[in-house]
């Protein structure tokens, strides 16, 4: 989230903004927000893209790579993932169903212990040596799963393993003839389709990866761009011709550059060589007063993974969820979104910040998520989502805690969450402190510290044979993204989930953690139709703030702005699942405009 800050536009000034005709189409003639336009019709192929990032992935393969930004930067591009998530159509969003993408239809055994995929027959690896242009086949896919498993870091939200991934659902991946691949499952779950389609894991990556030539320098891929040009700081996408989906896409080329600093990418995307977003919340407006030419839009999606407080059961208070609940009502979450957003500034130039509320299911998973703000919707236990101290101090008194009570606020001290990540643990203590909790911050080293003795304090399946000690206080963890809400649920809710946080109703066994949030969460990953799936995530999310086992902080999501120039076509059209990949599921149907800027002048500024 962007910090608020200085805007510093008069009213007038923005008036006259809203007043002048918006590139795209505008959501009225008086608002500065472009409503997404579907020019398909009018699409063209051909042209260079260009954008930047402000940092590179450290490696090519998807496979081994330990960061993320090897799926979102490289892989994505230039890699077949087994499945993918369908794309909607603006105004509707996704709903997470999944559609074949180097598979071209899939099916369910009625056992519900495999899933069959017939692969797309006659694609083409990259023609370079040493793939020559092969075949795809699915012994590709078998290759690729065994390194998998035996090695990328994201093994464990995927591949079983009874130790370190029990609650994981695939056991094997088999060819039995050369068009069918069979992914095997330990037990039913309907969570492997949208584990399958997710951007970061599973990429089915040529056999010569293995042995052929270096995946961690070089690809050698099959996706709607190829890598062409890789060089530090500079990387060129080409058009894959051979791509199965026709016509698509129609970008020819994408030029990414890597500039670390923001006021370089600002500076570059003012000048017109950059075109897409790059710009931070505070400097949107100025953006847009300085160059009315460019489309000011919503994000598609709102956040999908809250960041989290959760409590050390070793301090007898936290096992009282009185006193857990008591945190719960001292957030300010107003207050708080108002700290972190350029709210009251974008509201004085008529620009309306749609916010929501986590709950335990992140605000971005649309279908799962219901809005804990609305007793109507949520039901009596959207009160512990209200800012109350006069009902947190009356609980804290019937816990026994009328004076108040000393505890510990633990978070990682590293740089890895980001300085947002300790403002928000420093607000937090405040919070608490106002409302006599007096949490005293305790800084904690990332890898030897923070790591296994707080973050999976109560997590037998991320170190195997350690003792469980747990933690007196509270800790103030950030959650990973998931490509799915039962993904993400069973992971830090369930008793076998690698991000487990530990808890229980009456405060003892915190490695084992409620028995009837486990079986809900057991029965939402085995139900095949996501209505029900749905329904469970809601009960679970109702459940969970009532036992406020976990507390989402930051505890909201914002469709925050951003600008684009208009030559890029299509865009904000087609909607991805905030668990899938922009590249497959929405990028492919961009294009790009030449007569509009900043390729054609719009005239004078």
């Amino acid at each position: 989230m962007a910090g608020a800050g200085g805007i510093g536009i008069g009213a007038i000034a923005l008036s006259l903004l809203a007043c002048k005709q918006s590139p795209d189409k505008p959501a009225s003639n008086v608002s500065l927000v472009s409503v997404p336009a579907n020019t398909t019709v009018l699409a063209t192929p051909g042209g260079t893209l260009k954008t930047a990032f402000p940092f590179e992935a450290p490696s090519l393969d998807p496979l081994a790579s330990p960061s993320s930004l090897t799926h979102s930067l490289i892989a994505a591009y230039t890699y077949p993932r087994l499945l993918k998530f369908t794309a909607a159509t603006y105004p509707q969003s996704a709903t997470g169903a999944v559609e074949g993408d180097l598979a071209e239809t899939y099916e369910i055994s009625p056992d519900k212990l495999s899933v069959v995929l017939r692969l797309r027959q006659g694609l083409k690896w990259d023609g370079r040596p040493p793939t020559n242009s092969r075949l795809i086949d699915p012994q590709d896919a078998v290759e690729s799963w065994s390194k998998f498993a035996s090695v990328s870091p994201f093994r464990n939200d995927l591949a079983y393993h009874a130790d370190l991934a029990p609650g994981s659902p695939v056991d094997s991946m088999t060819s039995p003839d050369p068009r069918t691949l069979v992914v095997r499952l330990k037990y039913p779950d309907a969570a492997v389709l949208g584990l399958l389609a997710s951007e970061k894991l599973f990429y089915v990556m040529p056999r010569e990866s293995i042995g052929g030539f270096n995946p961690w320098t070089e690809t050698r891929g099959y996706g709607p761009w190829l890598l062409t040009d890789n060089r530090q700081g500079s990387r060129i996408w080409t058009r894959n011709p051979e791509y199965h989906i026709k016509g698509r896409p129609y970008i020819e080329r994408i030029e990414v550059s890597t500039t670390s600093e923001y006021a370089a990418r600002l500076a570059q995307f003012k000048a017109g060589s950059i075109y897409t977003s790059v710009v931070s919340q505070d400097d949107v407006l100025p953006t847009k007063l300085e160059l009315p030419e460019m489309l000011l839009r919503k994000a598609d999606n709102y956040a999908t993974s809250p960041s989290s407080i959760s409590f050390g059961y070793n301090e007898l208070g936290w096992r009282d969820e009185r006193m857990r609940q008591a945190v719960s009502l001292l957030i300010d979450r107003e207050t708080l979104i108002d700290l972190r957003t350029s709210r009251q500034k974008l509201a004085a130039a008529g620009l309306e910040l749609d916010v929501r509320y986590h709950s335990a299911v992140g605000a971005g998973w649309e279908g799962y998520w219901v809005d804990p703000q609305k007793e109507a919707q949520f039901g009596p236990n959207a009160r512990f989502y209200r800012f109350d101290p006069a009902e947190a101090k009356r609980l804290l008194t019937a816990a026994g805690y009328e004076g108040g009570v000393e505890t510990l606020l633990h978070y990682n001290g590293g740089n890895d969450y980001g300085p947002g990540y300790t403002r928000s643990a420093e607000l937090l203590a405040g919070m608490l402190r106002d409302g006599a909790i007096n949490a005293s911050l305790i800084p904690h080293d990332y890898q030897n510290d923070w790591q296994p003795n707080y973050n999976f304090a109560y997590t037998s399946v991320a170190s195997p044979g350690k003792p469980l000690s747990g933690f007196p206080g509270i800790a103030f963890r950030f959650i990973n993204n998931y490509p799915t809400p039962a993904m993400q649920l069973f992971s830090t809710l369930h008793r076998a989930g690698g991000r487990f946080h530990g808890f229980s109703p009456d405060g003892k066994n915190p490695h084992l953690g409620d028995p009837d949030l486990n079986r809900m969460l057991e029965e939402m990953r085995r139900d095949f139709d996501i209505k029900k799936q749905q329904a469970y995530a809601q009960d679970i999310a109702r459940l969970v703030a009532r036992k406020a086992y976990v507390i989402p902080m930051l505890p909201f999501a914002a469709l925050n702005f951003g600008l684009t120039w208009p030559v890029v076509g299509n865009l904000g059209v087609f909607r991805g699942w905030p668990g899938g990949s922009p590249v497959t599921e929405t990028a492919l149907h961009q294009w790009l405009d030449a007569t509009k800027p900043p390729l054609a002048e719009s005239g004078p500024k």
